[in-house]
């Protein structure tokens, strides 16, 4: 690993010469596996050896041994076997081969020629096929093959440089709007906000149809996004987390009917904009898209993923106390207090996930994975202040029976697309 560095100093040579040191003293370990033909021969022997011996055993003490103790005894002879084979693979077995010896050169080399990455010859070896066999299989194979060679080879470098270009606007453009630091915002945070305030998320409404008939347009009061939702699994989600969501923020003090409830003034928005710090401690904002049912500019529908602040004391391991959450639904309601005034709440219906190995990253992967939560609950409906930045998941495992909006069992915590996400989760 230190030797494929493209620079070094005198710390990473120390490091590789430590690492070589470790390397050579507890190198016995592969022994058993790096027997040779003569070592694996002379092991086959003893085994046929050691055999007969129990053979012999067996057969001198069969009137004398009772079946309990014939199978001890067989079972005693069985492990003696084995160890007796290791040992002897072990014994005949060595490391002394040129590729291990030409190791204890590399600091040396080093530090007379520069890193060894540019000695490599695999990158040459691999650069025969793009630069001369595709090139030549393209050609006419006419004597006149060399130019026709070098013409596709700049053709092909061009439209790679094109590729680079665009790939580097696309990145510029991605890192202004969602590379930044995801930090708690909303008021409903344990923790107490600066002097300077979040600001409420910014309403975004449907979009409106050439015809003016959108289906979200015509929801005026709760019962209309009730009938308006065709899941069932969802339209009871959004009531019982309605319902529990005023119980909790009026603290038992004001009690909800039905038919307060289904009458109660709501508005559907398809869009929040959520205002986190950026890297250089600038404020900006992220843009948070849910059209719920309906499709998005002419296509699928959308509805993206953001980082929910939990509870305050639960950390998720890694996650530090967020998980990445699906929006399914976003919508204002203005609540009748008891003083007489209206009281706007902007609320979010969102698929739950629950993080596997308690948070922690994969052994293999080194990311953290995600699962679906139990069906109930799968749908909560959550305040948006608890929302803090958008997210971005790899579906992992997708369900045998998938449904018709794409949904997976599992996911992976994507933390390339979002640097300072990855910064502030796994440093």
């Amino acid at each position: 690993m230190y030797a494929r560095y493209k620079s070094h100093d005198d710390a990473t040579l120390s490091y590789m010469e430590d690492a070589l040191h470790r390397f050579h003293t507890f190198k016995d370990v592969f022994l058993l596996g790096r027997a040779g033909k003569q070592a694996k021969a002379k092991a086959n022997a003893l085994r046929t050896e050691l055999v007969k011996k129990r053979k012999i055993d067996k057969e001198s003490n069969a009137e004398t041994w009772t079946p309990s103790k014939q199978r001890r005894e067989m079972n005693a002879w069985r492990h003696y076997i084995s160890h007796e084979i290791d040992v002897s693979k072990e014994l005949d077995a060595y490391c002394n081969f040129p590729k291990i010896h030409l190791m204890s050169h590399w600091v040396e080399q080093i530090h007379r020629y520069g890193a060894l990455q540019q000695y490599s010859t695999g990158r040459h070896e691999q650069a025969h096929k793009t630069n001369l066999k595709d090139g030549c299989n393209a050609s006419n194979h006419n004597l006149n093959y060399l130019p026709q060679v070098i013409t596709f080879q700049r053709r092909i470098l061009c439209f790679e440089i094109r590729e680079l270009n665009l790939q580097a606007l696309v990145q510029r453009r991605e890192n202004s709007v969602a590379a930044c630091k995801v930090l708690p915002s909303g008021a409903d945070l344990a923790a107490p906000l600066g002097s300077q305030s979040y600001a409420r998320p910014e309403f975004m409404g449907p979009q409106i149809r050439r015809d003016g008939k959108h289906p979200d347009a015509m929801i005026k009061d709760f019962r209309a996004l009730l009938d308006n939702t065709q899941d069932a699994t969802h339209r009871v989600a959004i009531y019982s987390g309605t319902r529990e969501f005023i119980k909790h923020k009026s603290r038992n003090k004001t009690y909800i009917s039905d038919e307060q409830l289904h009458a109660m003034e709501l508005c559907i928005y398809h869009g929040m904009k959520v205002q986190v710090e950026g890297l250089d401690g600038e404020r900006i904002s992220q843009m948070c898209r849910c059209t719920g049912s309906q499709s998005w500019r002419g296509g699928d529908r959308r509805n993206d993923w953001v980082w929910v602040k939990q509870h305050p004391g639960r950390c998720y391991g890694a996650l530090n106390g967020r998980l990445p959450w699906q929006l399914q639904r976003l919508f204002k309601i203005n609540l009748l207090n008891n003083d007489g005034a209206f009281v706007e709440y902007w609320l979010a219906l969102a698929l739950t996930t629950i993080p596997e190995n308690s948070g922690n990253l994969d052994p293999v992967s080194k990311f953290v994975q995600l699962r679906q939560a139990p069906a109930a609950v799968g749908l909560q409906v959550v305040s948006v202040g608890n929302i803090v930045g958008c997210a971005h998941v790899i579906p992992e495992i997708a369900t045998t029976s998938k449904t018709g909006d794409g949904r997976n069992e599992r996911w992976i915590v994507n933390s390339h697309i979002d640097l300072a996400t990855w910064n502030d989760l796994y440093n």
